[in-house]
């Protein structure tokens, strides 16, 4: 049997470290944060704080435009070719760019015409320094290289300086300004730190490519867009429904169970982003079965545990004041992860990756059409509650599984 010192001269052992550490502060300190902010700012602070957060997150994945995956996809399969990677990056990064100049200006439209919005527009304008740093941070690069131990440490220190001032100078509901402010401090100085990190460092050449090559990999992103911004319509689009139908309060408690819930999620995130680069360029299907068999007894465990112990566990982190309405949908959405994790697995990980892009993407639309017409069903029937949409994801996980099986089969993979 090998020895760990050997695993780890391995590119794909030190990427999965890498991702686990990078994952771990992105883990902790929101984990750390969220209740911290819950009981200070008060549940309907928090709940504008949520609000405010989950609207800046569609800017967000406009300017990535599915670039996480197809970037990642195009560069893991084309390292040996470093000029056709530098054009890669340059247009993606121009691409990005010119993005976020339209979000900005989307931005402007709302605070100035949409009333939820101009009453708070300082407030939403300030977060947008998430936008412009996620821009500037190119995490599909480093990804699709197997470099992800060159950006972690930097990654580490930016995000800290989001979190840590939040408990030093956040002592009153009314200093819910500064959430924004020191959130975009640390995405800049991330973004800042990676751009350092490509063009001096990796000695990257910047230049302006050809339109044709812009062209390129917008078209080539256009289909993972779609089912990012498919699969935000049963995660992120809850969120902004219930703030703009139910009101900041609901939103508190709704966002203090949900953010624990894409918490366990995210516990997969340093899996699928090692294996999408990897299996992409291997096809390791056996490598790939052999994960799955570890994954999933463990997460059967971890959830009936956890759903044991939800209310001790709601209690601890966010106080007994968050039990009356955050307890009931936190066992609604942690049922939803039997299902989310082995679909997150069999996605992009393992379908898309293995030449299945088309059938993953799409089959995300699909569910996520389904889970709007939901939502409009719920509030045209004056059923819309923070209960009945917690109900409604878990029913999208379950069909987006089933769905993603039935890929698996369709073309005979396992």
């Amino acid at each position: 049997m090998p020895k760990i010192s050997e695993l780890l001269k391995k590119p794909m052992a030190q990427n999965f470290v890498a991702l686990v550490l990078l994952q771990g502060i992105n883990y902790l300190m929101p984990l750390l944060s969220f209740p911290f902010l819950f009981r200070v700012l008060g549940v309907e602070y928090w709940g504008l704080v949520s609000f405010g957060y989950i609207v800046i997150q569609y800017f967000v994945m406009l300017t990535d435009f599915g670039f996480n995956l197809s970037a990642t996809k195009f560069i893991s399969t084309h390292r040996d070719s470093p000029e056709d990677i530098n054009r890669y990056l340059n247009s993606a990064c121009i691409c990005r760019f010119f993005l976020a100049v339209v979000s900005f200006l989307v931005l402007l439209l709302l605070t100035s015409f949409v009333e939820t919005f101009r009453r708070e527009s300082l407030f939403f304008i300030s977060y947008f320094g998430i936008v412009v740093g996620n821009m500037l941070f190119p995490l599909w690069y480093f990804q699709g290289m197997e470099r992800m131990k060159y950006i972690t440490v930097f990654n580490i220190v930016a995000k800290s300086v989001s979190f840590i001032p939040f408990f030093i100078f956040i002592r009153k509901p009314q200093d819910y300004m500064l959430v924004p402010v020191f959130y975009s401090i640390g995405f800049i100085l991330a973004g800042l730190i990676s751009v350092y990190i490509i063009y001096f460092k990796e000695k990257r050449r910047w230049f302006i490519p050809s339109f044709r090559e812009i062209r390129f990999v917008f078209v080539d992103s256009f289909t993972y867009f779609l089912s990012r911004l498919s699969l935000s319509m049963f995660t992120n689009v809850n969120t902004l429904v219930i703030g703009l139908v139910c009101g900041n309060t609901a939103v508190g408690y709704y966002s203090a169970a949900e953010k624990l819930y894409q918490a366990y999620n995210q516990l997969l995130i340093p899996f699928t982003g090692v294996l999408f680069p990897h299996i992409a360029k291997t096809q390791d299907v056996a490598f790939f079965k052999r994960m799955l068999r570890h994954i999933f007894p463990v997460n059967m465990v971890l959830l009936s545990g956890m759903l044991l112990c939800s209310s001790l566990l709601i209690g601890i982190i966010y106080g007994e004041s968050a039990l009356s309405g955050s307890l009931t949908v936190f066992r609604i959405l942690m049922c939803g992860c039997f299902f989310s994790i082995p679909s997150m697995l069999l996605g992009y990980p393992f379908l898309a990756a293995m030449g299945h892009a088309h059938y993953t993407n799409w089959t995300v639309v699909a569910v996520s059409l389904i889970h709007i017409t939901g939502l409009s069903l719920l509030f045209g029937m004056g059923y819309l509650s923070i209960h009945s949409v917690a109900a409604l994801v878990v029913f999208s996980e379950v069909l987006l599984f089933t769905f993603r099986i039935g890929g698996v089969k369709k073309y005979r993979l396992i």
